[in-house]
């Protein structure tokens, strides 16, 4: 039940490290072959601890294979929430997300991130969904009691303009209630260690925190917990930083996504696999002059011919008149 979160203020989420899917991955990347890393997607689990390091929950995702193969990570997916010290076979709290074509435009229903918070019992308690557009240039999301209701709860939104992802630093994503108030923030961190560090270039594995009010309501808690693994499956499931493509000769590194719109772009730098021509063509030959196009010298310039003056034509002397003789 949503009640395990009453006296919680902060959480550290870790996805485990699934060897079987990255393995797959680095074999489909080292092919070229996409499809082939796609079979070997797996379901997500995650270990949940308080600040203080003892484990308080267990999250475990629930989906169809196929929708994975073919979907992922927009697929559709169940997280059971298991609090292993009271009942490890019934789940507390159930994430409920549909399947949606992400990475697009959030301009439609289809389009727009949501997921469904509910208590053990199956019950409604609260749900998170993208706005129209999806806050624009910066990441958002929305809360809310119930599906449908008029005004949202609280609102997530990242402390970032149009670029989101990465390595080299923190994505923190700051949470304020309806009356603008600060309650708190979900933090996907930066490696901490070489081990981390290894984990997220050759993995989807990644570690979160989250930060909430004392005195938060446990539904919203529950709410906004729950938001911080739609972020995860949004903008962070992206099997690895770095792919080595052996057939192509290439190196890969992803820097961050763009963000716009709710649309989702890779900005990767690439090494090796250059050419741009076509394979087998022979060099280019140097060309004499005469092979392929006659060589033409430049003409040297020609005097102008002089100009023969004109013989003028002898004026005929008109014949005097005879005088008439008296």
């Amino acid at each position: 039940m949503a009640e395990a979160l009453t006296e919680t203020e902060k959480l550290l989420v870790k996805q485990k490290f699934e060897p079987l899917e990255a393995l797959a991955n680095a074999v489909a990347n080292a092919l070229d072959l996409d499809a082939l890393g796609a079979l070997g997607e797996t379901a997500n689990k995650y270990d949940v601890y308080t600040d203080d390091g003892g484990e308080k929950f267990k999250v475990i995702e629930k989906s169809e294979y196929l929708c994975r193969v073919c979907c992922a990570p927009n697929h559709a997916l169940q997280l059971h929430v298991f609090n292993p010290q009271e009942d490890s076979k019934n789940a507390s709290m159930i994430f409920d997300r549909p399947c949606k074509c992400g990475q697009c435009c959030a301009c439609c229903d289809i389009c727009k991130q949501e997921m469904t918070i509910m208590d053990g019992n199956s019950t409604e308690i609260g749900h998170v969904y993208q706005p129209f557009l999806g806050g624009v240039f910066s990441p958002t999301l929305q809360v809310m009691d119930r599906k449908g209701d008029d005004e949202p709860v609280a609102t997530i939104k990242a402390n970032a303009v149009c670029c989101i992802a990465g390595l080299c630093c923190d994505h923190t994503f700051e949470i304020e209630d309806a009356s603008g108030q600060n309650i708190g923030k979900i933090v996907k961190t930066k490696p901490s260690d070489l081990g981390e560090l290894a984990t997220e270039l050759t993995s989807d594995a990644d570690v979160f925190a989250i930060e909430f009010s004392k005195d938060l309501e446990p539904s919203r808690k529950a709410s906004l917990f729950g938001a911080l693994h739609l972020i995860d499956y949004m903008f962070f499931e992206n099997e690895g930083e770095v792919n080595l493509d052996i057939a192509n000769g290439q190196l890969s590194f992803k820097c961050c996504d763009c963000y716009c719109l709710g649309c989702v772009c890779p900005c990767s730098c690439t090494l090796g696999g250059g050419g741009g021509g076509d394979e087998g063509a022979e060099p280019a030959m140097d060309k004499e002059p005469g092979e392929d196009e006659p060589f033409e010298e430049n003409p040297e310039e020609e005097e102008p011919a002089e100009e023969e003056p004109e013989e003028e034509e002898p004026e005929e002397e008109e014949p005097e008149e005879e005088e008439p003789e008296e």
